[in-house]
C-alpha cells in the first residue's frame, strides 16, 4: 500500500530557503511523524519514503540553480508531497491533525493537508510510448565498480538498462513481486528513447554543487502487449511517479513523472 499526502505551506514573510528546497519539506514532516525522523536519520538505501521540494502554486519546482536563489514569498501558498510506505507514519500525521506550525531560520511557517491519496496496487495503462519527465535533477549511477574509495558517477542521460534498474532496486526491496531481467540487453531494445529534451543541471546541497540532468524523454515499448517484460516495464514507470530515480529520491533528487501517451497501443 502506497500512501501519497500533499500539503500546503505558508510562510510570515519572505524567506531564502535552503538551496534544495525539500530540507523544508523534510523539516516540517520530522515534526508530525517520529517514524519519518528515524527513517531519514538511518544510512540505509532505498528508503521506503519520498519528500518533494517546495513547489509553487503552479506546480513548479523551487530550487536554487546557479545565481537563482530559492525564495518563499510570505503569505503566499507554496506546496509539497510525501509518498510513503508506512501506515504508521499515516497514522501519527493524522493524530496531529495533519497541521503543524513552526519556527525555522527566524521564520514561522505553517502547514496543513491538502489531499491524501491511499493506492493498494499500481495501476497502469498499456501504451507502446510513455512520456517521462524529470521535474528535478536526476542522480542516475551506473553499478558501482570494487573501488576502495566511494565515488559517485552520475550520468547525464537516462539510459534505458540504468533507468529501469534504478526504479527496479526500489521495487524490490519493498514489493512481494519481484521484477527482474529488464535492466540489460533486453532493455535497450524493447524501451526504446524515441524523442528527448533533456539538460544537464547542477544544483546545491548541504553547500556542495550536485549535478544531474532534468527534463522530458518518450520512450517506446516495444516488447508485445501482455508479455511480462511489457507489463513489468510499465509497472516501474508507474511506481517512478511514487518514489522517483535515482540516488537521493527520498529527498526530492529525480521526481518523475511518467504517464501513457494515450492511443498509441
Amino acid at each position: 500500500m502506497i500512501f501519497t499526502i500533499t500539503f500546503q505551506v505558508k510562510s510570515d514573510h519572505d524567506v531564502l530557503l535552503p538551496p534544495f528546497t525539500s530540507k523544508l519539506s523534510r523539516s516540517i514532516l520530522a515534526k508530525i511523524s517520529p517514524t519519518y525522523a528515524k527513517i531519514m536519520e538511518s544510512e540505509e538505501p532505498f528508503k521506503p519514503v519520498r519528500v518533494t521540494v517546495i513547489k509553487d502554486i503552479d506546480g513548479n519546482p523551487v530550487f536554487a540553480i546557479g545565481n537563482k536563489k530559492a525564495i518563499m514569498k510570505g503569505g503566499e501558498i507554496y506546496k509539497f508531497s510525501f509518498s510513503f510506505l508506512y501506515s504508521d507514519i499515516f497514522d501519527e500525521i493524522l493524530r496531529n491533525g495533519g497541521e503543524v506550525k513552526m519556527e525555522l531560520w527566524n521564520v514561522n511557517f505553517s502547514a496543513q493537508i491538502e489531499d491524501v491519496k491511499v493506492v493498494e496496487e499500481i495501476e497502469y495503462y498499456d501504451s507502446r510510448f510513455y512520456y517521462i519527465k524529470f521535474i528535478t535533477p536526476t542522480l542516475l549511477q551506473p553499478p558501482r565498480p570494487p573501488f576502495k574509495k566511494k565515488r559517485n558517477r552520475f550520468v547525464l542521460f537516462p539510459y534505458s538498462p540504468l533507468l529501469l534498474l534504478s526504479i527496479a532496486r526500489h521495487w524490490n526491496k519493498y514489493m512481494d513481486h519481484k521484477i527482474v531481467g529488464i535492466s540489460g540487453s533486453k532493455a535497450l531494445y524493447y524501451f526504446r528513447e524515441v524523442s528527448y529534451r533533456l539538460k544537464p543541471i547542477t544544483t546545491y546541497y548541504d553547500g556542495k554543487p550536485v549535478r544531474g540532468f532534468q527534463g522530458w524523454i518518450i520512450f517506446e515499448i516495444t516488447a508485445k502487449r501482455n508479455t511480462k517484460i511489457r507489463d513489468n516495464i510499465q509497472k516501474l514507470l508507474n511506481y517512478a511517479n511514487f518514489f522517483g530515480v535515482g540516488k537521493s529520491r527520498a529527498i526530492g533528487f529525480g521526481e518523475t513523472l511518467a504517464k501513457p501517451i494515450s492511443g498509441n497501443n
